[in-house]
Parts: C-alpha cells; sequence; structure tokens
C-alpha cells in the first residue's frame, strides 16, 4: 500500500505533453517552418512553450506574430500546415521522457491505476494509439481528452472523468502534471497535485500554485513513491 500525507493512494492520473511526453521541441521545430513561409522571424521555444502551458491555442499563436492585418484566412492555413506537419513529425520524433516506462512499472507494481486526463482536443483513439507507439498502453487504465468534456483546464472536468473511469475516489488520487493549469485543475477536483519539472523555467508557475509536491524529473517522483512506501511499511 501507498499512502501519501496520510491517505492511501490507488491511482494517479498524468497530464501528457511536458510530463511525459517531450514534445515542445519538435512543436517550435514545426511552428518556425511553418512562419517562415510567410517571411516571419522563428519564435523561442521558450515563448512557444510558455504559451502553450497558459493554454493559448495555435491559432492565438499566430495572430500574435503575423502582422495585425493579416488576413485570417491566411492564419488558418499556416495553422492547419503546421498541425499537418506536426502530426507527422510527432509520430517518429516524440519520445516520452526518461523514466516513463520505470515509473509506469512502479505503480503497477504497487496496485495503483493509471490514468492520463490530457488539454489536448485529440480524440481519446488517437492518444491510446500514441502510447501504444512507445509501448506503454498495457499499463494505461483510462484515457481522457479536451474533446470528451465540457471544459479545458484550469477546470477540473477531464481529471474527475479520469478518476471516474478509473473507479478510483479523485481524493485518494495523485494528480500529475507541469503547468499552473495542470496544478489549478488537480486541486479544484479534489486530488493531490503534483509537480513535475522537467526544465528549469518551469519551476515559477509551479511553485505560484503551491503543489503538494514538486520533483525536479520522473525519476525523483519515482525515488519518492518508493521512500513513501518504505515509510508506509516501517509504520506498520
Amino acid at each position: 500500500m501507498l499512502f501519501v500525507n496520510g491517505k492511501q493512494i490507488r491511482g494517479v492520473i498524468f497530464d501528457i505533453d511536458g510530463t511525459l511526453i517531450d514534445s515542445f521541441s519538435a512543436f517550435t521545430s514545426v511552428f518556425n517552418k511553418g512562419i517562415s513561409q510567410f517571411g516571419l522571424q522563428p519564435v523561442s521555444e521558450q515563448i512557444l512553450t510558455q504559451s502553450l502551458k497558459k493554454g493559448v491555442n495555435l491559432a492565438e499563436m499566430l495572430r500574435g506574430v503575423f502582422p495585425l492585418q493579416t488576413d485570417e484566412s491566411l492564419i488558418q492555413r499556416c495553422k492547419g500546415e503546421i498541425l499537418e506537419h506536426f502530426l507527422k513529425v510527432e509520430a517518429s520524433e516524440v519520445k516520452p521522457f526518461p523514466g516513463v516506462n520505470g515509473l509506469f512499472g512502479n505503480l503497477i507494481d504497487r496496485g495503483l491505476k493509471i490514468g492520463i486526463a490530457t488539454g489536448r482536443t485529440s480524440t481519446p483513439e488517437n492518444e491510446w494509439d500514441r502510447f501504444k507507439r512507445f509501448g506503454l498502453e498495457r499499463f494505461i487504465d483510462s484515457i481522457v481528452t479536451s474533446r470528451e468534456v465540457a471544459r479545458r483546464k484550469p477546470a477540473p472536468d477531464a481529471i474527475l472523468e479520469c478518476a471516474k473511469r478509473m473507479r478510483v475516489p479523485i481524493e485518494k488520487c495523485l494528480v500529475v502534471g507541469d503547468t499552473e493549469d495542470d496544478i489549478i485543475a488537480a486541486r479544484k477536483a479534489g486530488g493531490i497535485p503534483v509537480a513535475i519539472l522537467a526544465k528549469e523555467d518551469h519551476i515559477d508557475i509551479s511553485e505560484s500554485e503551491q503543489p503538494e509536491f514538486i520533483f525536479k524529473g520522473l525519476m525523483e517522483f519515482t525515488l519518492f513513491l518508493e521512500e513513501q512506501e518504505r515509510i508506509g511499511r516501517d509504520s506498520v
């Protein structure tokens, strides 16, 4: 059994991008390639990553870099080309962060259920296919995307639906993400918010929302779970 903050934990719900999957570098490359066709200067990965973490969608990002009087149809055309190319690049280049496989196996060995609640508006089928490519689908009990719920994060809808499908009370779930919206949504849902910091520039955002725990990568999170289990055994 795993206990955290005096509560028995029965499930862990993860965000995807920036938490389990390293997709931001690929997105930056595709975004800048797309806008370069229109004579626009590249945008830094840091700026694009922070925009994504604040829930800014692709069309809004493009409106921010195109001249003010640009025809909307041109922006939508650029958006379509970027998305199409990103899907191709993602299938071959985007990989999980180191430690995902070991972490998932660790959780399953402890009898915990694993869920995915993503802000992506893709279909659940697409997300299952993604995890199949990584060989991780066998660990996962439920995947919920924003397409399936009324409100995106920071609303708690996707997280609550995921816990429901896992058949685990949300208060017995660790909810793991890397953005301000992830932490807010976890707290609103009633789960235990956990921040995973894949890069140093995430720290200020996560600390501002005061998650219960902050870890510098998935490996550190795995070590924490092992320590919590040891403490639990020693206290019996």
